[in-house]
């Protein structure tokens, strides 16, 4: 727990538009090798919240007078942190590169300023690389730092990740093997669905696929959409309609398709539905 001796440094927030009230979650940050040695020989605390980081310190000067001195002593200008990840689903839910591998980049001069003074918006700069062990990193300047201080404003930067947008895709199967009329999917929202498609899956089965085409859906970690799987028999001159499948299950991040044959690759989540 912070005591009141403390000042803040900057405060880092982390949204993430997968998540209920876009709290990021699974994320673990840590200073590098080199602000770990700032934070142990100035005695700085970094405090970890439910929505990112913060930076701490107890001195009875002023943040600009610290954080020159900090300068003079070691010749560091910058903090710097990473985040990273045991939870390969993150990589899955997020509007990253799909087909590369790589870091995002964000740095306290590169910065989208909004309507609130205090709270800027870092830009994002993807990195490829050969292996990635962390999701992003951050570095926090201290003139960025300074010149806020100066106009008497604690900053509190945004790093925002948005949920991946995916075609969905609905596998139907008759285990029936009985008529089950002409399907269609239908809910209260202005989603549509194209099919149905006879398709052969890879273990060769036969199923009827509809699609959402080319309007793609944010992944969310609460259902935001209900579709119900309907069908339509014609008997006695007479066309009669009933739900066989009511709310029909979102999508599983771990079950997907990529078509890497269009200019931007196609992620497709695949839901399995018996009948």
């Amino acid at each position: 727990m912070i005591k009141n001796s403390f000042h803040n440094i900057f405060n880092l927030q982390v949204t993430h538009t997968y998540y209920k009230d876009d709290i990021c979650k699974g994320l673990v940050y840590k200073p590098t090798k080199e602000t770990q040695r700032i934070i142990n020989k100035f005695s700085l605390k970094p405090r970890i919240t439910d929505t990112g980081f913060g930076l701490y310190t107890d001195t009875k000067s002023s943040i600009t007078v610290l954080l020159n001195y900090i300068t003079k002593v070691t010749g560091e200008k910058t903090f710097h942190f990473i985040a990273s990840t045991s939870d390969p689903q993150f990589y899955l839910i997020t509007d990253l590169p799909i087909n590369k591998i790589g870091v995002t980049i964000y740095k306290t001069d590169l910065i989208t300023l909004t309507s609130i003074p205090e709270l800027i918006l870092l830009k994002p700069t993807f990195i490829a690389t050969e292996e990635a062990n962390m999701v992003f990193k951050v570095s926090i300047g201290f003139d960025d730092i300074i010149s806020l201080f100066k106009e008497d404003i604690i900053p509190l930067y945004q790093i925002n990740f948005e949920a991946r947008t995916t075609q969905w895709r609905y596998l139907i199967m008759n285990k029936s093997n009985q008529n089950i009329g002409t399907l269609s999917i239908e809910g209260k929202s202005d989603i549509k669905f194209e099919g149905p498609v006879e398709v052969i899956l890879q273990n060769g089965k036969e199923a009827q696929q509809f699609s959402s085409e080319k309007q793609l859906l944010k992944l969310t970690e609460i259902p935001k959409y209900s579709f119900d799987l309907t069908s339509s028999i014609k008997k006695n001159g007479t066309n009669r309609t009933k739900i066989i499948f009511k709310g029909l299950p979102n999508p599983n991040p771990n079950v997907i398709e990529v078509n890497t044959d269009s200019i931007e690759p196609i992620v497709a989540s695949l839901m399995y539905v018996y009948v």
